[in-house]
């Protein structure tokens, strides 16, 4: 009887704890965020547009939620993931936070309109994680940069800006990470309005994101060219090799807003 009454209270023990630690378990497939910018999220060409107005108020308490279960991740549980998990993790930290920023100060005309010159939008310290409260600037120049080597990730870290790469409708997901990655990259680079290119003359006309970090794209493929033309012709595997001259697109900073919603 008493070693009847031991296994009950481990099993009842087991079932308490076990349904916490499982309930702890960090979901990868960001599922929290994959519902809010699927429904608040829509294209627009090649690039998106988000409804700002009605995520500020319908949406404000998923968002906060799923960025609570981002700051709840100790450095330690995160250091212990994949590559991809840890890559896709950040990627969405920083455009859930930069959302956030976004609804928090809304209605603006440009994210460049939060702050001021001693405080741009990217060096608040508005993101919780890690037990710190750190800034977007620190979450793409300190933890994916150095760390990642991975030039399509400024396709993916958004800026709220019609002139930067658009949101995806999903969160990016540690299985699909790499055909998300290529899939930002493509629509980006496949928008004449910010790149084009002229093979006779040899000229390329690209938005100033491959001005401003001109050095992750050479450390990556050798030069800027052999990046960008694989992905903009099918003739760019014969002519990345070519010098091209280069001049760069002045970026439009105005809000990503989507004016038609009929929610």
């Amino acid at each position: 009887m008493r070693n009847q009454f031991i296994n009950s209270a481990a099993i009842a023990l087991f079932l308490v704890f076990g349904s916490q630690n499982a309930a702890a378990e960090f979901d990868h497939k960001h599922e929290l965020w994959n519902s809010i910018v699927s429904r608040y999220v829509s294209a627009d060409g090649s690039t998106s547009v988000v409804d700002y107005k009605t995520l500020k108020e319908d949406a404000r308490e998923p968002l906060t939620k799923y960025l609570d279960t981002l700051a709840s991740v100790p450095e330690s549980k995160f250091n212990s993931w994949t590559k991809r998990q840890r890559l896709a993790f950040l990627i969405n930290a920083y455009n859930a936070w930069t959302i956030k920023l976004i609804v928090d100060n809304y209605p603006i005309k440009s994210i460049k309109d939060i702050g001021g010159f001693l405080s741009s939008p990217w060096k608040q310290k508005i993101v919780q994680l890690f037990g710190d409260k750190r800034s977007l600037d620190w979450i793409e120049h300190e933890k994916i940069r150095p760390t990642f080597n991975e030039p399509r990730i400024h396709f993916a870290l958004v800026c709220a800006s019609k002139g930067c790469p658009g949101l995806r409708s999903e969160a990016f997901t540690p299985d699909k990470l790499d055909q998300q990655l290529e899939g930002s990259t493509k629509r980006f680079l496949a928008d004449g309005s910010r790149n084009s290119f002229n093979l006779q003359k040899k000229e390329l006309n690209l938005s100033s994101l491959f001005k401003w970090y001109k050095d992750d794209f050479v450390k990556a493929r050798g030069s800027v060219e052999k990046f960008v033309l694989p992905y903009m012709t099918k003739a760019g595997q014969a002519a990345n090799t070519e010098h091209f001259i280069i001049s760069y697109k002045d970026y439009d900073w105005s809000l990503n807003e989507n004016h038609n919603s009929s929610r």
